[in-house]
């Protein structure tokens, strides 16, 4: 006789052994090339550091690529020295030394010249990446934007100071202050460009569609007053000989004569 589930009246029911789970796997790492592993290292700091800052760990860096840390240090035996690749990668490889020469060109209008010029750099620059890890960087670690910014200084923002006084007859600076004057106005209209990725990716704001017709916007708005207030600044300053006496008679004639 079987009882109602079909087992043998009486007898012993036959228990079923729970399936032996197996175990975890044990995370492999993937054998690469020297050159091959070494990328995969600094693509993964740059990402954790664009994520997170600078605050992040060699540690942690191994951990997320699934490798040791004393693996990692074969390559970069202190974080410094990667952090230091993570700026060559980021900053430094990617500077295009056309841009010096394309803002040199004098066959072209200098509004011509800015337009291609930060039309590309923006291309350089608008990235999560970029953007994230220049900001984290003056935030902690200042030496990487110090280092940038002189170079953008000194291949960029002079040599756009130089073809503007070039192409609207301004007068060249006469001490330092001066020459700070229109590098600020300069710095000023550059920014923008980068203000844009500080929108999108660290405020996570809109921005425009029609990048370029922006850029070129701003150059227009930029060469409409900048030139003309620094010529301007610069003859208000400029040191004045003692008049001669057509020009006291003229003074004198209008009126404009000192009281």
């Amino acid at each position: 006789m079987k009882s109602i589930d079909g087992a043998p009246s009486g007898g012993k029911r036959e228990r079923k052994r729970p399936a032996a789970s197996a175990a975890p796997a044990r995370p492999t790492t993937q054998r690469l090339s020297k050159e091959a592993r070494e990328q995969q290292i600094v693509q993964k700091a740059i990402q954790l550091f664009a994520e997170r800052g600078f605050q992040v760990s060699t540690h942690e860096i191994a951990r997320a690529l699934g490798i040791t840390q004393p693996l990692l240090y074969n390559y970069f035996p202190t974080k410094e020295a990667l952090v230091d690749r993570v700026y060559d990668e980021v900053f430094v490889r990617k500077w295009d030394p056309m841009w010096e020469e394309w803002l040199s060109d004098e066959s072209k209008s200098l509004a011509e010249r800015l337009k291609h010029y930060l039309k590309d750099y923006a291309q350089y620059i608008l990235r999560s990446d970029w953007i994230r890890i220049f900001i984290s960087a003056g935030l902690t670690r200042q030496g990487i934007n110090q280092r940038y910014i002189a170079r953008l200084r000194e291949h960029h923002f002079k040599v756009i100071a130089r073809e503007m006084r070039k192409a609207y007859d301004i007068p060249e600076p006469s001490n330092e202050e001066e020459l700070e004057e229109e590098l600020e106005l300069i710095w000023s209209m550059h920014s923008g460009v980068f203000y844009i990725g500080m929108r999108k990716w660290v405020y996570a704001l809109s921005i425009p569609k029609n990048l370029d017709r922006i850029i070129d916007m701003r150059v227009d708005a930029f060469l409409l007053g900048a030139p003309a207030v620094l010529r301007q600044a610069r003859i208000a300053s400029a040191p004045r000989g003692p008049a001669t006496s057509g020009q006291r008679a003229a003074h004198a004639r209008s009126g404009t004569g000192s009281r």
